[in-house]
């Protein structure tokens, strides 16, 4: 008799599989840290748990439970064998005494073995946050807010403050920043938070960044509601099928809004979408270790120039308003690239003070989203 047996559709086990297969460690001391918790209930719900020790996953669907049970199974080669299954429903049994699961979908079968329970690290429930007060806000504000700030936060191996992105949360706003040293995103988000809250914290980017690909696997996430739990030296996600758990960083987050300019001596506006094309074609051309690009500001004109001595020379223009006196300011092409790439608005507005002050771009539409870019001083 199986110790635990359930049937699940292919495709909702390929999803879950799939939000908290990249939380596991492929290689390490603990072999159960490359295992899947799978946790079979006796209300016909299965939970998938993964960790790395930095970020805890779980993540909740319905099935037809015969008989409750959990086991750990090793994520790659579960992935892979439920990837190449059939469009059928998929029925999972353990035998306990060997640590065995076989998986059955229509003629496939498979034996998988796994790793006792036992060994798995405590996971978080849902029982245990009943009691606990979370901020609830609207999901889609939180993820674009991720999407424009995570990207310039500094290596996430260095662990130090600046690899997370500083977050903080009011009644009305939601607000991120990032920065790596060499540039500084922000933006700020209006939200619903029937609460009267006041709360910041600093984010690992890696976490963001997890949380970001698996918001994008979640269904209907449009009407969805996250809640947030902001502890001490951890933060709780919560969705209506999955929480993810992190650890926070400490320390005090550089006073960000003090680099930020009130106002540009000189503007100028381009189209996002030219300057892109116009920026990756010169690109070409860049000494690769550098990656300097010469912007050069001239009458309703934006001049782009790369050279590389062994190489050769790339130059390309683009119609700007600009009409103060010719500029000349150097910048890593990726830093304006990245930036470039998740706005959405037609034109750009670029803030612009001497040729060694850092740069302001933002979107002509939005006031809520900036990037400020150190240059390169060039000879």
């Amino acid at each position: 008799m199986a110790n635990m047996e359930f049937t699940i559709e292919k495709e909702s086990l390929l999803t879950n599989l799939k939000i908290v297969e990249k939380t596991t460690v492929a290689r390490g001391i603990q072999p159960v840290l490359s295992n899947i918790l799978i946790n079979a209930t006796s209300d016909n719900f299965i939970t998938f748990s993964a960790t790395d020790l930095d970020i805890n996953i779980v993540s909740k669907t319905i099935a037809s439970v015969q008989t409750p049970g959990k086991i750990t199974l090793p994520a790659k080669k579960l992935s892979e064998i439920v990837s190449k299954l059939s469009n059928k429903p998929v029925i999972f049994s353990l035998n306990e005494e060997t640590n065995i699961v076989n998986i059955i979908c229509g003629n496939s079968k498979f034996e998988l073995i796994g790793i006792s329970a036992d060994e798995f690290p405590a996971t978080i429930s849902e029982e245990e946050l009943t009691d606990k007060e979370c901020v609830e806000i609207d999901l889609n504000p939180f993820i674009k807010s991720i999407k424009y700030t995570a990207f310039s936060a500094a290596n996430y191996e260095n662990r130090n403050i600046i690899s997370g992105v500083f977050c903080s949360i009011s009644k009305e706003n939601i607000e991120m920043a990032a920065t790596d040293g060499n540039r500084l995103t922000r933006i700020v988000e209006k939200i619903t938070n029937e609460e009267d809250t006041n709360i910041s914290c600093v984010i690992p980017s890696k976490t963001l960044q997890e949380f970001l690909r698996i918001a994008s696997l979640l269904k209907d996430s449009n009407d969805e509601k996250l809640c947030l739990l902001i502890e001490k030296t951890r933060i709780i996600f919560k969705t209506s099928s999955m929480i993810m758990t992190s650890r926070l960083l400490e320390g005090e987050y550089p006073p960000y809004k003090q680099l930020i300019p009130q106002s540009c001596e000189k503007n100028a506006v381009v189209d996002r979408e030219e300057m892109i094309s116009a920026l990756e074609r010169v690109a070409v051309m860049v000494n690769e270790r550098t990656n300097i690009v010469k912007f050069i500001f001239g009458e309703n004109t934006l001049f782009l120039k790369a050279d590389t001595p062994d190489s050769g020379l790339g130059e390309d223009s683009i119609s700007a308003e600009y009409t103060d006196e010719e500029l000349t300011i150097a910048f890593n092409y990726r830093y304006v690239l990245d930036s470039l790439k998740i706005m959405e608005s037609e034109k750009v507005k670029i803030g612009l003070g001497g040729s060694l002050s850092a740069t302001l771009f933002r979107p002509d539409s939005e006031d809520d989203y900036l990037c400020l870019i150190m240059p390169i001083q060039i000879r």
